[in-house]
């Protein structure tokens, strides 16, 4: 892959990265600023209990997504982006596009899907 190519690739990686960690941080705010407040309400409190919950898992899910990201930026620094990790041939470059924190060919991503790798 041609060097301005993967410039691009990791430019998209580190605005993605800094949006996620921006976005998990005010997460994490809200999610202290409400536990500070004290709901009399048993309606309310598992209204909120539920509300801090949802956010957890989203921000489970968004910690994940910038670990894949910061792995696609070490494939970036290591060479080996946009080779498959399984196969070792090339990641499509429409996934690439789509997912540039991908870590295999579609093939072998369905192979992953179906819990054969």
């Amino acid at each position: 892959m041609k060097r301005t190519e993967l410039n691009r690739f990791e430019a998209r990686l580190l605005e993605k990265r800094e949006d996620l960690t921006g976005r998990v941080q005010a997460a994490r705010s809200a999610e202290t600023s409400h536990g500070d407040t004290e709901t009399p309400d048993l309606g309310d409190r598992a209204t909120d209990a539920i509300s801090r919950e949802l956010s957890y898992e989203l921000t489970v899910s968004k910690r994940d997504l910038v670990r894949r990201i910061d792995a696609a930026l070490d494939r970036i620094a290591d060479g080996s982006f946009g080779a498959c990790v399984h196969c070792n041939k090339q990641v499509q470059k429409a996934r690439l596009k789509a997912v540039p924190w991908a870590r295999h060919c579609i093939s072998c991503q369905e192979l992953q899907d179906r819990g054969e790798i």
